[in-house]
């Protein structure tokens, strides 16, 4: 009798791939979402914005202080429930389980994200340098134009590891999901293990799976990250109503560099092009 079934290990981790597609779904739109979220409270937490502050702080002390497991089994009986409450009170007939499992899960994992993400993400924001924020404002940028195009794109490449690790973490955390009758890895797991009774192996199989999937999602964050923090070469802005402006350095690399004057102006005292510093005639030294 062999205690531990290595063949059935193999035989396990076929039968849960194509599952592994519903697990990652349900953890890509929980932190797209879940980032979202975060960002809009991040905003509000910044602007300072009454009421609203007082009550993303609330969400967000709830969303920490509680289990993820908690919020999940809440969540799918509330949901009958206010649902129910709306019938009642408006008179409609909307269906009480017309929200699948899935649907409820995404949301619960969501908003657990954005209560995490949105310090992470207010953070980033707040590392982005003043001056770049001012300097998009003297162009004629309005607030908007200055959020995407200046402060998210600088914030991101500060905020991306954190995120990686929010999504892997979501990824982990995706395996409570079976307890709402969402079949993801995880439930499958404990479904096949249960026709054999070889429980140790499938889930043995689950977490080489989970660990797989950790690990390439590591070294494409790497990649990633490395290339996001390449420098980039200034891109000219046009201002209201002005000429475009490029990056200052590349523009004052291009006054000082020598410039050559042809001998014809030099011999005749003809003054140099404008904005430039005398340079070599032809085939002739620095005047």
């Amino acid at each position: 009798m062999n205690i531990i079934d290595f063949g059935a290990i193999g035989d396990y981790a076929i039968a849960l791939l194509p599952y592994v597609p519903v697990t990652l779904l349900l953890s890509v739109v929980a932190t797209v979402l879940g980032t979202a979220i975060g960002l809009v409270m991040a905003l509000i937490k910044l602007g300072r914005v009454p009421v609203l502050s007082q009550v993303t702080a609330v969400l967000v002390s709830y969303l920490r202080g509680t289990p993820i497991l908690v919020q999940l089994l809440l969540n799918v009986n509330a949901v009958p429930i206010a649902i129910l409450y709306l019938n009642h009170s408006l008179g409609t007939d909307l269906d009480a389980l017309a929200l699948s499992p899935f649907v409820v899960a995404a949301l619960t994992f969501a908003l657990n994200e954005a209560a995490y993400s949105s310090e992470s993400i207010r953070a980033a924001l707040l590392s982005v340098d003043r001056k770049e924020i001012e300097a998009a404002q003297s162009l004629g940028m309005t607030p908007l134009q200055t959020l995407r195009r200046i402060t998210i794109p600088n914030a991101s490449v500060v905020a991306f590891p954190t995120l990686v690790n929010n999504f892997i973490g979501m990824l982990k955390a995706s395996s409570l999901a079976f307890v709402v009758s969402v079949i993801e890895i995880t439930a499958y797991a404990k479904i096949v293990g249960g026709r054999d009774y070889r429980f140790f192996e499938a889930y043995l199989a689950t977490a080489i799976i989970y660990w797989a999937m950790t690990v390439v999602i590591e070294q494409i964050a790497r990649i990633v990250e490395r290339r996001m923090q390449r420098p980039r070469p200034g891109r000219a802005v046009r201002p209201k109503g002005g000429e475009p402006v490029g990056d200052p350095a590349a523009a004052r690399t291009a006054d000082a560099r020598p410039v050559a004057v042809p001998v014809n102006a030099a011999s005749t005292g003809a003054a140099p092009p404008a904005g430039r510093n005398p340079g070599t005639p032809q085939g002739g030294e620095f005047v």
